[in-house]
């Protein structure tokens, strides 16, 4: 197994158990927005759909720093803090 395929393995790890943790939120919340749907106010939906958009944004934030990690291996930089 190669150096950088070692480095490689925990930050997909990372990513899948964040997705992992996530994903299952915000499916519920979905569920609880259909189940409320029918005939509730906007003030119960809104927090929901903020809860839904910020799941959302977790799991989007964490693929892009998963991708960023991924090319910084491939590039064969070293961790920032060995460069002091």
């Amino acid at each position: 197994m190669q150096k950088t395929t070692k480095k490689k393995i925990v930050p997909i790890v990372v990513t899948v158990l964040v997705i992992a943790y996530v994903a299952p939120l915000m499916v519920i919340v979905l569920g609880a927005m259909g189940l409320w749907s029918n005939g509730e106010t906007v003030a119960v939906m809104f927090p929901l759909l903020c809860w839904l958009v910020m799941g959302a944004a977790v799991i989007a934030g964490t693929v892009k720093a998963l991708g960023q990690r991924l090319k910084e291996i491939d590039g064969g930089e070293e961790e920032d803090a060995s460069q002091y």
